[in-house]
């Protein structure tokens, strides 16, 4: 499915990975949040959808690692479902996240962010 934003397809989406979880995957080649198993997808956002994710679900959980992702890269477990609560189109990822598929990471501090 494509799926558009302002200007045009949306070619990259953002995951909000744990530090810790984060490094582990470096080890492994991929990466999976421990709600994975629990949800049994992985959250992420578009680039409009980041400070609404960021006031309704990040703020006062710490460092965050910001993850740039290829939805080329994602091939079949990236799926958009809609969310009722927000009204709108959100990606999950049905998968762990290949390393090969993050374009580049970034520290990501959820209450600062937030403030600006």
């Amino acid at each position: 499915m494509k799926v558009e934003e302002g200007d045009g397809e949306i070619t990259e989406i953002f995951h909000f990975a744990d530090p810790i979880g984060w490094q582990r995957a470096q080890a492994v080649g991929q990466y999976a949040p421990e709600s994975f198993a629990a949800e049994g997808f992985i959250h992420a956002a578009t680039r409009a959808q980041i400070p609404g994710v960021t006031e309704r679900h990040l703020r006062g959980h710490g460092p965050r690692v910001k993850l740039t992702l290829a939805c080329a890269a994602l091939g079949d477990i990236l799926q958009w479902e809609w969310s009722n609560a927000s009204c709108d189109l959100y990606p999950h990822l049905f998968g762990p996240i290949p390393l090969a598929a993050v374009i580049a990471s970034s520290t990501f501090d959820p209450d600062q962010a937030a403030a600006n």
